[in-house]
């Protein structure tokens, strides 16, 4: 599917490939939050409803939060569904909701990677299972964005410096958005947000410019 992305007048727009140009998903839907896999998309609209989608056409919404959607993540292949709604993590599964892990916590940001719910709270990043909610092992403080695929995790802190697991486990920092412009000396930008899709990794800086990550640093 590419990359998705929520422009500034509520549409959703998609970047399929490199070498091609942005356009409308669909002309309808203004989104309160996104996430995509193989099988699409699902949203989140502004009345705390979620559904999804294929190919630029939406389906009825599936399920029914009690309150606004902040955040979403499902897997590569739309298996796993997970929201965010005033906080708390619900699985979405074909049945309803139920209650997600880590009910302690006020969540900001979660993502699906390396077989693992991952979870922040704006303080730390958690592990979520039934089981257990357990600190992420030498993960950066004050993350405020998490994104994944497969084994890729991406995250984004409070203070605009971006992260990366390597397959070591290890939490790598890596170079913020440069911006090049005539007459000035480049400058480094803050990111805000992070996506991955299966050809990159993308950030959206404090000018809402997006940036492809070499993964390669």
């Amino acid at each position: 599917m590419g990359l998705l992305g929520i422009g500034t007048n509520g549409l959703v727009y998609n970047y399929p490939e490199f070498g091609s140009v942005w356009h409308e998903w669909n002309n309808r839907l203004r989104p309160r939050a996104l996430a995509g896999s193989r099988q699409g998309l699902v949203y989140a609209d502004q009345e705390g409803h979620v559904g999804k989608g294929n190919r630029g056409h939406v389906g009825n919404a599936e399920w029914t939060l009690g309150s606004a959607v902040s955040a979403l993540a499902t897997d590569e292949n739309g298996s796993a569904l997970y929201a965010v709604a005033d906080g708390h993590v619900s699985r979405l599964e074909a049945a309803g909701q139920v209650p997600g892990p880590c009910a302690e916590l006020h969540v900001l940001s979660i993502a699906l990677a390396r077989d693992a719910l991952w979870l922040s709270d704006g303080q730390r990043v958690f592990i979520g299972s039934d089981a257990a909610c357990q600190p992420a092992p030498g993960a950066p403080a004050h993350i405020t964005r998490l994104a994944g695929l497969g084994q890729r995790l991406f995250a984004v802190d409070a203070s605009g410096d971006v992260f990366r697991t390597t397959q070591g486990n290890v939490w790598e920092r890596l170079p913020r958005p440069l911006k090049f412009r005539a007459d000035q000396l480049p400058q480094f930008h803050p990111a805000l947000d992070v996506a991955v899709t299966g050809t990159a990794a993308w950030v959206v800086d404090d000018e809402s410019n997006v940036f492809v990550l070499s993964e390669s640093e």
